[in-house]
């Protein structure tokens, strides 16, 4: 039962009981009223519409078999809400209605009848999950403000200049916010060059190649610095605001045209040769050749350099990572220049 310091998030906790058996239902609600919740009570038919008017916190859905109508309330309120805690009412217990509940995303499968006990927490396990990611939600809402008004920011900073100094501003602002980020793209720059000679690239080419190293992480300035410094796993949503800095990057300097050319290279620089990474999932050689070499060189740098969450590999080590990752993450033709003229292109 839920003690005395759950009660305020309870008394406001709106529950859904959808449940055929009237006489069941009653029961459940007398259970969960007396904890402090407010219940709303409908036969599986019902559901949605009491949902629509009166959306609920959490809801407690009977399922007598798998495709029952039950089943179809669990798929719609996880489908229309996916901060909605459900917990699944198994009647008569069934191992394949608390698989199939499990898939559709419900909290949890309680066997019916039960005890007043198992029901409570159930439903407060539920509440509390509601609860939890109505938070990350608003975190997430809170972060994507900072990040719109820093990309902004960066936008006015650049529009304030000459285009022909913009790089040199650019690199000062990183420079100046996270001094760490700035050597890095140094680092990753004259590796990228190397390599990019290596390849025979034209002088432009090579000049492209150089600009978007020193300049491929210069999205993060738009970033919250919590986000950066932070040593804990990431949520999934604060990870895909994260990753946001890549095309904030790309935007960026496609608004200045000496930099256009370096734009389209930056905004493939997570992306994977298998097509695994990010933002568009390309694939092969429809990544540029600039944005694959500098993938190779800025995974070699962060692999070799000191950071809050991995401790720095050898040269030995972080070559043996990128062979293992060619064809996947790297292209194989960069992986194999980098082995041939590592010790020009290392950082």
């Amino acid at each position: 039962m839920p003690g005395c310091a759950d009660s305020i998030h309870i008394v406001a906790s709106r529950i859904l009981i959808a449940e055929n058996d009237s006489e069941a239902r009653g029961q459940l609600a007398s259970w969960l009223e007396e904890a402090g919740y407010i219940c709303a009570q409908t036969d599986a038919s019902e559901a949605l519409s009491e949902a629509r008017r009166h959306p609920p916190d959490a809801a407690l859905v009977g399922v007598s078999v798998p495709d029952e109508g039950g089943m179809w309330v669990v798929r719609t309120l996880r489908s229309q809400s996916a901060q909605v805690g459900v917990v699944v009412l198994s009647t008569p217990p069934d191992f394949e209605v608390a698989v199939a509940s499990g898939r559709l995303g419900a909290i949890d499968c309680v066997p019916w009848p039960t005890s007043q006990t198992g029901i409570v927490e159930a439903m407060t396990r539920a509440v509390e999950w509601h609860v939890n990611n109505k938070t990350s939600d608003q975190t997430n809402t809170r972060l994507q403000e900072e990040v719109a008004f820093g990309r902004d920011h960066l936008k006015a900073t650049i529009r304030k200049v000459d285009p022909e100094t913009v790089p040199a501003v650019l690199l000062a602002v990183l420079e100046a916010r996270t001094p760490e980020t700035h050597d890095h793209s140094q680092r990753v720059a004259r590796s990228a060059v190397a390599l990019a000679r290596a390849f025979n690239l034209s002088p432009e080419e090579i000049q492209t190649v150089k600009r978007a190293a020193l300049l491929h992480d210069i999205g993060k300035i738009a970033l919250p610095e919590r986000l950066l410094s932070t040593t804990n796993p990431l949520t999934d949503s604060a990870l895909q605001v994260l990753r946001t800095h890549v095309t904030i990057g790309q935007e960026v300097l496609a608004t200045v045209p000496l930099l256009v050319p370096a734009a389209s290279v930056v905004a493939a620089t997570q992306e994977w040769f298998d097509g695994g990474g990010y933002p568009a999932g390309l694939q092969g050689d429809k990544i540029p050749i600039g944005a694959r070499i500098i993938t190779v060189a800025d995974a070699y740098d962060s692999m070799i350099s000191t950071r809050a969450y991995n401790d720095p590999k050898s040269h030995e080590e972080a070559t043996v990572e990128l062979v293992r990752g060619s064809g996947s993450r790297f292209d194989p033709d960069v992986v194999r220049v980098w082995m041939r003229e590592s010790e020009a292109a290392r950082c």
